[in-house]
């Protein structure tokens, strides 16, 4: 018998993981029809070419959750089984774009400590090592998941119908909590740190408009530790069913579901917030809207009236 609870959070999940999608896929080809049709400044590429890695990531991960979704609908209904080695792939590779996610908001503040602290070494600020760091982090996450397949610890979960982490497994869980969670965030305070000492020491040295710029990177920095936080906040009724489990020893029955609820709806908040609080990628969004606005007959009478 189908647990109502359970299945009406996963259909508010899917319908959100949908709208999503949609979103996401029209933010990115708005920014890849502009950035391929347009001078840009280096700087704005830069923050626009980390937006098109972070929507790539975010469209990826939406996709794949959407699959779960749908599998654990079908298995909700119809009891079917989705067990297969595509599927334990499918479950290893949400996790690897999940956490490529959090180091795209390391590469913003990276460009930021390169342009702030090392403007002296040129190398540092060429566009294509930044483009190609993405990459290479992807590939660094892929090796560092890869004991996850030699301890087979993507498993089929029976009453959600896909592979995914468990859980209750402590060591995977730890594992993926440190690496998704604490080298990003921990990264991300020391490069916060590093800038904010370096423009302490060097606010007497420096001309008004370079204090500018500066100020305006710490800015972006401070605007990725607001989103980061977004993001925990909204996972924090994951990591307090975790901590009832670790401590009673009972996986809650609506874990994996509240889990994936509340992760789709910080896909969908980050997918927003990114467009307000990055200047250059609002500016596209809603360059478009603009371009598209329909004006109301009701303001276009009086006009034509006066002018008869």
């Amino acid at each position: 018998m189908i647990n109502t609870v359970e299945f009406i959070l996963n259909c508010i999940t899917l319908v959100i993981g949908i709208c999503t999608w949609m979103v996401i896929l029209m933010i990115l080809m708005l920014i890849v029809y502009y950035l391929f049709h347009n001078r840009i400044k280096q700087e704005d590429k830069m923050t626009i070419i980390h937006g098109i890695n972070m929507y790539i990531l975010l469209l990826i991960f939406t996709t794949i959750s959407i699959s779960f979704n749908i599998q654990t609908m079908l298995g909700d209904l119809n009891k079917q089984n989705f067990n297969s080695f595509s599927c334990i792939l499918a479950g290893y590779f949400v996790i690897v774009s999940i956490n490529s996610l959090y180091y795209v908001f390391f590469n913003q503040a990276l460009f930021r400590l390169c342009r702030i602290v090392y403007s002296t070494y040129g190398w540092v600020q060429l566009s294509w090592i930044h483009i190609i760091l993405s990459p290479i982090e992807i590939i660094l996450i892929c090796i560092l998941y890869s004991p996850a397949f030699v301890w087979h610890d993507i498993v089929y979960l029976t009453k959600e119908y896909y592979c995914f982490i468990d859980y209750t497994n402590l060591r995977l869980s730890l594992w993926v909590s440190f690496n998704t969670y604490g080298i990003p965030l921990c990264l991300l305070m020391l490069v916060y740190l590093r800038i904010t000492i370096f423009i302490r020491q060097q606010s007497n040295n420096l001309t008004w408009l370079t204090k500018k710029r500066q100020q305006q990177d710490l800015i972006v920095i401070r605007r990725i530790f607001i989103i980061l936080s977004l993001l925990i906040i909204i996972g924090l009724p994951t990591i307090i069913l975790m901590i009832r489990f670790y401590i009673t020893g009972k996986l809650h029955p609506l874990f994996y579901r509240i889990l994936w609820f509340s992760v789709t709806l910080s896909m969908m908040i980050l997918t927003i917030t990114m467009i307000i609080l990055t200047p250059q990628l609002k500016k596209i969004v809603f360059k478009y809207f603009r371009h598209n606005r329909v004006i109301p007959i009701n303001r276009t009478l009086p006009n034509q009236n006066q002018n008869q």
